[in-house]
């Protein structure tokens, strides 16, 4: 069997227990490995192809972390090629690294205005939608996929809240509730309204989505669309250059949010509550400290023990 056809048969099978989203990026990194190869018998691949292959990668200077999934991708594919009866490589050979864990990006408060102060206000129907999700962003926490995934019901400006599903649940908790400030709650009334203007001049394809793609022509083939994960890192990329400040990508809000919560007193179960982690393991990260926060901590601490009485005899 050529492996690009055991490749359609793994992203068919894996369709009916795995997010889409998965899906896509398995099939994505098993297609760039068919290509390396030039598509030879799915039997015929072995190790040194695999080893090649994540050679080749680290040569070009890839993440190290980002060996990872594609090592599972290809575990998963022979896993299944085994479950099919065909002779192919043994998946338990392929190494799968260790994760190396970096501090996260955090945005500040100082960069996040500079990044709203260059978004135009004006009636231009992306800059209203940028700005909405900008905000809701940085007041959630919510992941860049979990605010895209929002249809227009799940809102509710009365109460700025809305109920989203979580991504990485696990089924722990799949569904939490997230929150908004005032200015937010303004840039997304003015974005819903101007949505509902849209609709009168130009084909909503998917009309429950609450953010959707926009063209200045209208034929834009994702025009119409749910906003996607790549059109909000692109446009806060343009921001950012713009307001010449570093990138801050979505995720980065994200940590700021829960950087705050353990600094103003949280605890790391606030942190996961909120920010709808799966574990405590993942909201450990967020009660590390910067060099500046950690002197401060210490020094604080260390002259509260030098100024305390002697203990009585």
């Amino acid at each position: 069997m050529k492996l690009i056809e055991a490749i359609n048969k793994f992203s068919a099978w894996r369709t009916f227990n795995v997010k889409p989203g998965t899906v896509r990026g398995y099939d994505r990194e098993l297609r760039n490995f068919c290509l390396f190869l030039r598509n030879p018998d799915v039997e015929r691949v072995t190790i040194n192809d695999v080893t090649d292959y994540l050679s080749g990668m680290r040569e070009l200077g890839w993440d190290e972390n980002g060996f990872i999934p594609r090592c599972m991708a290809l575990r998963k594919f022979f896993e299944f090629c085994q479950h099919l009866g065909l002779p192919a490589l043994d998946a338990s050979l392929i190494p799968v690294p260790r994760k190396t864990y970096k501090i996260p990006r955090v945005a500040d408060e100082e960069t996040y205005r500079k990044l709203l102060g260059v978004i135009p206000r004006n009636n231009d129907p992306r800059h209203i939608r940028n700005l909405a999700i900008v905000r809701l962003l940085w007041d959630t926490g919510a992941r860049n996929g979990e605010i895209l995934a929002l249809n227009v019901a799940d809102v509710d400006p009365r109460r700025m809240r809305a109920l989203i599903g979580t991504e990485k649940s696990k089924g722990r908790r799949p569904f939490r509730e997230i929150f908004w400030t005032h200015e937010a709650n303004e840039s997304l009334a003015r974005w819903v309204a101007k949505r509902e203007e849209l609709k009168a001049h130009m084909v909503v394809r998917d009309p429950e989505a609450l953010f959707l793609s926009i063209s200045s022509s209208g034929l834009h083939e994702r025009s119409g669309s749910r906003f996607t994960q790549k059109g909000v890192a692109e446009m806060l990329r343009r921001y950012a250059n713009k307001a010449k400040i570093p990138y801050l990508n979505p995720h980065s809000f994200r940590h700021h949010l829960g950087h705050e919560i353990i600094r103003k007193g949280g605890s790391a179960s606030d942190v996961m509550n909120i920010l709808g982690h799966a574990s405590l393991q993942s909201s450990s990260i967020y009660t590390m400290m910067s060099d500046r926060e950690l002197e401060d901590r210490y020094r604080k601490l260390a002259s509260d023990q030098t100024h305390q009485p002697p203990l009585g005899r």
